[in-house]
């Protein structure tokens, strides 16, 4: 499972079908509705409101079905799956100028889908550009629909979904369990067999708890400090800290800005990645420690720098109930690993589990109004996230169904995003970053450190100097197969 933009898919060609939701029978049923936007949301909502987002910030998926496609059963799997989530049924009053309380919702029974036959086409590029050009131009925080679904059907059987919603209202892990959730609805329906699934919480709830908390910051609330302290340091030392842009291609002008370019690689199997959760476990972690302290030995190696400074994104589904619920549930954390006094791998470890765990807490606390309170724009830069997505429900259906996360396009000079996943079929890397050659090197660069890294991890163990895990030569993924465990 890799997260890339759509050109980096192979779309097939065939006749596509935009499936839109819609209210349009029954205006009335949309109501005021007092609970508020989270504060990631509010952020989000004003930025697009005042045209200073030239960002496309929907996310998506897209994925096969082996079965034919049946318009009927289709529009019933997604007003299932419309009803369900009541982040999909609401959005930001466009009678109000309030970004953080001005919200309805629909609570009318007469939720629907339009359908819209964009033609047949020969070239999956033609498709591709038609999608890319749809969500783009339809999407946003302000207007809804949040999302929209396509669906491309050959007279050679089966047919793709293609899906993608504002990220206001669903993060990287909402659009896995739509996905899912979709394959199961439709499928279920084509079988005759039973959907039955568990209720689930509302992210609108989750707003009101969203907005308590940031309401009870301070200026000298520690989660606060802890915020001002990271950041005065990044200022000093930005986080990634490789070349990126030739200081005469920096346009200072975002709208101006290339568009980022991206890469999605495999740094590990399935194989290789068990033994590197065995490495570390050896040594009394887990993965996502050793994930972050390759990260940290990776850019040590490169830049000469002891410490790593990154933005950890984490989930906040504190709740049970958020657990199958589509929103935007990820907060942030400044995370800061000293490798100064590490010798070896089990030295980087033991500095990255402390570093995670004294920041575990922070991502509860809204970013955005941290940020409020101290007076700072403090876009993050450098932000770095790991999630297993082994569990999630339909996770081992997706090799098979050629399924691929999807994110809309991005333009920044400076920032640099990874998302590093544990799949079924092993360890991946994705990544945006400046679109020029010198970023793109420095990127390519630390993939393939870093895979190496991962590889002597899980072959030699923890005890080696750190120097030994950094000065092998990578092998290329299709030697990952023949590691043999520490």
């Amino acid at each position: 499972m890799k997260f890339t933009e759509l050109s980096d898919y192979p779309v097939p060609a065939g006749t596509v079908t935009i499936w839109t939701p819609t209210t349009r029978t029954d205006l009335a049923g949309w109501q005021s509705d007092p609970r508020p936007f989270t504060y990631d949301q509010s952020a989000s909502i004003w930025r697009s409101a005042a045209g200073d987002d030239d960002e496309n910030s929907w996310l998506g998926a897209i994925f096969e079905i082996d079965d034919e496609l049946d318009a009927e059963r289709f529009e019933s799997c997604l007003n299932q799956f419309l009803t369900r989530h009541e982040a999909l049924r609401s959005t930001a009053d466009p009678t109000s100028d309030d970004p953080h309380h001005g919200r309805r919702t629909y609570r009318g029974g007469h939720l629907g889908v339009d359908t819209e036959v964009a033609g047949g086409f020969d070239s999956g590029d033609d498709v591709r550009e038609l999608l890319t050009g749809i969500f783009d131009a339809r999407l946003a925080p302000t207007r809804w629909p949040h999302c929209i679904v396509a669906t491309i059907s050959s007279p050679r059987g089966g047919f793709c979904v293609a899906f993608a919603a504002d990220h206001v209202v669903m993060d990287a892990y909402s659009i896995l369990l739509s996905m899912s959730e979709i394959r199961r609805l439709y499928i279920s329906a084509r079988r005759g067999a039973s959907t039955e699934m568990a209720d689930v919480g509302s992210h609108l709830d989750f707003g009101v708890h969203d907005r308590a908390v940031g309401l009870g910051l301070t200026g000298e609330h520690p989660a606060v400090s802890r915020w001002r302290t990271f950041l005065d340091r990044s200022a000093d030392a930005p986080g990634f800290g490789l070349p990126l842009v030739r200081p005469h291609l920096e346009t200072g002008d975002r709208a101006r800005t290339p568009r980022q370019r991206g890469v999605s690689e495999y740094v590990a199997t399935d194989r290789l990645a068990t033994f590197v959760t065995s490495a570390a476990r050896t040594s009394g972690h887990g993965t996502q420690t050793a994930v972050f302290a390759a990260l940290a030995v990776t850019l040590r190696a490169l830049t000469g720098r002891d410490t790593l400074r990154l933005t950890m994104p984490m989930h906040t589904r504190t709740e049970a109930r958020y657990a199958g619920s589509v929103g935007w549930y990820v907060g942030l954390a400044p995370l800061e690993v000293d490798l100064s006094g590490s010798v070896t791998f089990d030295d980087a470890l033991t500095a990255t589990a402390a570093a995670i765990d004294e920041v575990r807490h922070l991502p509860l606390f809204p970013y955005q109004r941290i940020v409020e309170l101290l007076g700072t724009g403090g876009e993050p830069e450098f932000v770095v996230s790991y999630l297993d997505i082994r569990h999630v429900p339909g996770a081992a259906e997706w090799d098979a169904a050629r399924a691929q996360i999807l994110r809309g396009g991005s333009r920044s000079d400076r920032e640099v995003y990874l998302w590093i996943a544990r799949v079924p079929g092993g360890i991946t890397v994705s990544a945006r970053h400046p679109g020029h050659d010198p970023a793109d090197a420095s990127i390519r660069d630390l993939i393939t450190t870093y895979a190496t890294i991962l590889r002597t991890l899980a072959t030699e163990g923890t005890a080696l100097p750190l120097s030994s895990y950094t000065c092998a030569t990578f092998a290329g993924t299709a030697a990952l197969d023949d590691a043999r465990p520490a």
